[in-house]
């Protein structure tokens, strides 16, 4: 395993909790599962009269993989982090006998190599939450591209999501601790040391970030802002706002309405793309 892996590993294993509390804690992150939850019930495969099976590569704890095994999916959950694979065996055991039975395997893995599973394989593949983020170099990417796309079956949509780097900008406002540890690296592009267990980060660019896809044999049909036009809002006033059965609604209609608006995606903390195999 590279450093960069086991540096990646390390980090979440240090606060396995911390991750699968994080997409409902605060707004900016209620706000990614939102979004990201929205776009997946727009682009997956409708579950009806027959089995669509699903990888949740870098999946960590498993809340993506228990929402739609919830819905139907077959689900199979793959993650570098022992420690977020607990988790997830916790969570998952503890979501019912329904849930349970349609995680098909819960895998310790790298996206890097999805080697144990055929050309093909999934009805839909996901990336999300900025796993290939963690993937400081720019080969790595290309490797886990190249097998993401590959276990994918032909027409199948590959959702992928990745940091900001203009995101980051905005986000070194709202937290002041990141100067001067933090951005410099994001002006300079280099790699980036971020959260608690200071996990190595690379923060793209939009159109870096397409190009990457592109490059390694991806068609990308559409791109969304995942935190929406809450992106760096005030945290008080947006958990005072979700937690307001009048307006609420409302907001979140017009939220989901506009996060895939280039304006929005070029400030969101997280860019969602969603992509097939362009051959």
């Amino acid at each position: 395993m590279s450093t960069n892996l086991d540096q990646m590993r390390n980090a979440y294993d240090g606060y396995p909790e911390r991750e699968w509390e994080r997409l409902v804690g605060g707004a900016q992150a209620r706000l990614e599962f939102i979004v990201t939850m929205h776009a997946i019930g727009k682009h997956l495969p409708t579950v009806s009269d027959r089995t669509v099976r699903v990888l949740d590569a870098g999946g960590g704890p498993g809340r993506y993989t228990i929402a739609l095994a919830q819905q139907g999916y077959c689900m199979t959950l793959l993650d570098l982090s022992p420690g977020l694979l607990e988790v997830a065996h916790r969570k998952i055991g503890a979501a019912g006998p329904d849930v349970q039975s349609r995680v098909e395997a819960m895998v310790e893995g790298s996206i890097t190599d999805l080697g144990r599973f055929a050309d093909g394989e999934f009805d839909a593949v996901l990336c999300l939450g900025g796993a290939l983020s963690h993937l400081v170099d720019k080969n790595d990417r290309a490797q886990a591209i190249a097998e993401l796309r590959r276990v994918a079956a032909p027409n199948a949509p590959i959702l992928i999501s990745v940091m900001n780097r203009i995101g980051a900008y905005r986000s070194a406002v709202q937290w002041p601790d990141w100067f001067p540890g933090v951005f410099p690296s994001l002006v300079e592009g280099g790699v980036t040391l971020v959260g608690p267990g200071r996990a190595p980060t690379w923060f793209f660019l939009p159109e870096e970030f397409c190009t990457e896809l592109e490059n390694g044999g991806l068609d990308v049909r559409h791109l969304y802002g995942c935190n929406g036009v809450g992106a760096h809002l005030d945290e008080e006033n947006l958990l005072a706002l979700m937690d307001n059965g009048e307006r609420w609604p409302a907001w979140r209609d017009a939220l989901l309405q506009t996060c895939d608006h280039p304006n929005v995606i070029g400030v969101s903390n997280h860019i969602l793309a969603v992509a097939q195999r362009a051959y």
